[in-house]
């Protein structure tokens, strides 16, 4: 099922309209800011309190959020590709290096002070030969158990990175990657991942005793690779998942599948954001795999996924979206886009 975006409306009527104008036009605003990190590209983000961490292929940052006037400091890693990042007993941050070039050998380091000291963190992920890890995930039920995913695998550590036993695959796996794995957050037992395998097939798993897995390989058509898994707030049954080219959701734990988005373009659904005080107003966002400038779209559905309106901003040039992350505060949902050399943005939201 191919679904038509309902609603297109450009950058300039969302950005610099007064507030006379947008209620005899549209009830909804959006308030785009672009905070920083121009010409950088994300890996990943991470809302800890008051403050953004954001991994790029370029090294390690952070900003404080309350700080109108606040820039992006450097934590470290310079010119680096920092893949990865995770907050884990309550104040210890752990990154995973990852030089694409095979240059250096895949890393993970900690650090306890906020990025000032940087320890090498000496583990067995990977076994007799170091792989990457592309995602952490820390179960929100129990925070001594730490997930990791490397080329095909999914490991876990309970002394915080440091030992590493595999649950899903095995180190030295052929593949591109997994490269999401996560927790159910209203199911806390259950487990899922996806990425992509050896000859670019697009692969989803769930298990729910780290033994046994439920896999999905043909839920979009190859070649693909599942980027985000994101959970409904209260709903352990309703789920969504990006993948190259298409959103997916199921309402029963993956018995049966919807396409709610079927990008022609091939877009890579990066980033699925739920509102926790509204289960039905969903925000997605995507990157399409080009060197070349792409417009920068955010989409918006308050159906739960059944229908969506496209928001695009305009002043933006490099708007492909690698990863997004949420806040609520002061009955507004904020949202930070981590962009494909466009750095990030804040974009606020009200009225829906």
């Amino acid at each position: 099922m191919k679904l038509f975006i309902s609603l297109l409306i450009c950058g300039s009527c969302l950005f610099g309209c007064n507030d006379e104008d947008d209620q005899s036009k549209e009830p909804d605003t959006l308030q785009w800011k672009k905070l920083g990190l121009d010409g950088k590209s994300v890996n990943q983000m991470l809302v800890s309190g008051t403050t953004l961490y954001v991994a790029t292929t370029t090294g390690m940052f952070k900003r404080e959020l309350n700080n109108a006037n606040a820039d992006f400091a450097v934590m470290g890693f310079a010119g680096k590709n920092v893949q990865a990042v995770e907050i884990i007993n309550n104040d210890e941050i752990l990154i995973s290096l990852f030089d694409k070039s095979g240059g250096e050998e895949p890393a993970l380091y900690k650090t306890n002070d906020d990025g000032i000291n940087w320890l090498l963190v000496e583990s067995n992920f990977g076994g007799d030969f170091p792989e990457p890890v592309f995602d952490f995930a820390l179960n929100p039920g129990d925070e001594s158990i730490l997930l990791a995913s490397g080329f095909g695998v999914v490991a876990k550590s309970l002394d915080g990175g440091l030992t590493w036993e595999p649950i899903y695959g095995e180190w030295g796996a052929f593949g591109t990657g997994v490269s999401v794995v996560t927790f159910n957050k209203n199911a806390t037992e259950e487990i899922w991942a996806g990425g992509q395998g050896a000859i670019e097939n697009g692969f989803l798993i769930r298990s729910v005793n780290e033994r046994e897995w439920d896999e999905w390989t043909s839920l979009v058509e190859n070649p693909t690779v599942v980027k985000e898994i994101t959970f409904t707030p209260g709903n352990r049954d309703r789920i969504f998942v990006g993948w190259e080219g298409a959103l997916l959701r199921t309402v029963n734990s993956g018995q049966t599948w919807q396409t709610l988005i079927e990008s022609e373009e091939n877009k890579f659904f990066f980033g699925i954001c739920t509102d926790d005080e509204n289960p039905d107003l969903i925000f997605a966002g995507g990157w399409i795999k080009t060197p070349e400038p792409q417009p920068l779209i955010l989409m918006i559905s308050r159906t739960g996924g059944d229908s969506w309106e496209e928001f695009e901003f305009t002043g933006e040039t490099y708007g492909g979206i690698l990863d997004m992350q949420i806040r609520h505060e002061e009955g507004k949902d904020v949202l930070y886009l981590g962009l494909d050399k466009g750095g990030i943005y804040e974009v606020t939201s009200s009225g829906f």
